[in-house]
């Protein structure tokens, strides 16, 4: 029977969604606990609490401290390196943003400029329907200033979103 039912399922349906957002699910599951959590946390307490092995906990950890969605906290009076959950979620979905959605349609727009600069006969025997190569193109920019526009949010106090 694991630890804390309550919160193995809370954190659970975190991982879940999470996951949905093309993280693995064990990325929102140790978040919950170290977000939730009264005191920073080391790579053994995550093992214990998740049931998860130490090679999975250091992947993990690498992962959201790569996006900061985590950071390193000092050490434990044991030498291990303890970790807290990043407070400003604003700063965390800004990071991710930019560090993975933004290279994400960069590949995207760069694959579809090779498509229009493919020569027309060749593209004619595969037969695309032009309007709707444009209209890929017009969405494809349009993410591409959305998340821009996003990003841009930085100086913006979301604050309230925490309350």
């Amino acid at each position: 029977m694991p630890k804390h039912p309550e919160l193995q399922d809370l954190a659970e349906q975190v991982g879940e969604f999470i996951e949905y957002w093309g993280f693995k699910r064990v990325h929102g599951r140790l978040w919950t606990h170290l977000y939730l959590s009264a005191h920073p946390m080391d790579a053994a307490e995550f093992m214990d609490r998740l049931g998860i092995s130490k090679a999975l906990v250091s992947m993990t950890l690498s992962d959201l401290l790569e996006y900061e969605v985590i950071l390193r906290a000092g050490k434990s009076q044991r030498g291990t390196e303890l970790f807290v959950a990043n407070p400003d979620t604003t700063a965390v979905i800004l990071n991710v943003l930019r560090g993975r959605e933004k290279r994400m349609l960069g590949r995207i727009q760069a694959a579809f400029r090779s498509l229009k600069n493919t020569p027309a006969r060749e593209l004619k025997s595969i037969d695309l329907d032009e309007e709707r190569t444009q209209a890929m193109g017009a969405l494809i920019q349009g993410a591409e200033d959305a998340v821009e526009g996003i990003i841009a949010l930085t100086g913006v106090d979301l604050s309230g979103w925490r309350s």
